[in-house]
């Protein structure tokens, strides 16, 4: 058996990319069309997603306002002043720190675009993960044209390609990408939520409307959504001993 890894923390020269860019490739646009000045989003103190907010903000010349919420307990003292929170505020971005601990729409947000109108401001609101956002699911409809592509320079295909699933953007375009030939049961899920039924509806529920914009005239049925449980251990954005086992051997062979 053979593993190949698609690096999309390499994809762009902008803050490492990671899988949040490409989603943000198809929603910036209906945010500079829209007329918006301040984009708006929420995640984790820790979240990938806003720093990816945060970059695009500072390169396009948009203002933004972060709301990064506590959905991992933490002990350490530096936790809300490294890593992420502070690429973000590095780019001069405003981050409004939240104790509130689940990974959902909070009232947060709508307090955020209110303080920006306030302002004077014209807010573009964009959902966690990009993902619950009508144009969320193309970018990995994308990905997996160019998986095709690379497959065709290999000179063969993958049998199964294995995704983190949290907030399901990146899930569901890969699943609606791969339903162009047949492979959308190929697409294998991780759950990392700890809240796999909420996990696969959402997956499920972006994958349909995905489907309706691409207009590939397939339907995404509940079986197409594989999603594999027991990994999200003990907790979201918590690291098991395995996880953390798992990591120290990648790093070792790396180098």
């Amino acid at each position: 058996m053979e593993i190949y890894a698609k690096r999309e923390d390499c994809n762009s020269g902008l803050a490492f990319g990671g899988n949040k860019l490409r989603k943000l490739e198809y929603i910036i646009p209906d945010a500079i069309a829209s007329n918006a000045d301040t984009l708006v989003s929420i995640g984790g103190v820790q979240s990938n997603h806003t720093r990816i907010v945060a970059a695009v903000a500072a390169k396009i010349g948009m203002k933004c306002l972060l709301v990064q919420e506590s959905w991992v307990p933490h002990e350490d003292a530096l936790y809300d002043g490294v890593d992420n929170i502070l690429l973000s505020r590095s780019w001069e971005q405003r981050c409004a720190l939240s104790t509130r601990a689940s990974i959902s729409a909070s009232a947060a947000v709508g307090n955020a675009l209110a303080e920006v109108k306030s302002r004077g401001g014209r807010p573009y609101a964009i959902p966690a993960g990009a993902s619950v956002h009508k144009y969320g699911g193309l970018g990995y409809v994308g990905f997996a044209e160019e998986v095709r592509a690379q497959e065709k320079q290999l000179g063969f295909g993958f049998d199964y390609i294995v995704v983190s699933t949290v907030t399901g953007s990146t899930h569901a375009g890969m699943l609606v990408g791969f339903a162009k030939d047949g492979r959308q049961r190929n697409v294998l899920g991780i759950d990392a939520s700890a809240t796999p039924a909420q996990a696969k509806a959402q997956v499920l529920n972006i994958a349909r409307d995905t489907t309706k914009l691409v207009k590939f005239g397939m339907e995404i049925v509940e079986d197409d959504v594989v999603l594999l449980e027991g990994y999200a251990s003990p907790g979201y954005g918590l690291p098991s001993e395995a996880t953390k086992q798992a990591i120290r051997l990648c790093a070792r062979l790396e180098v």
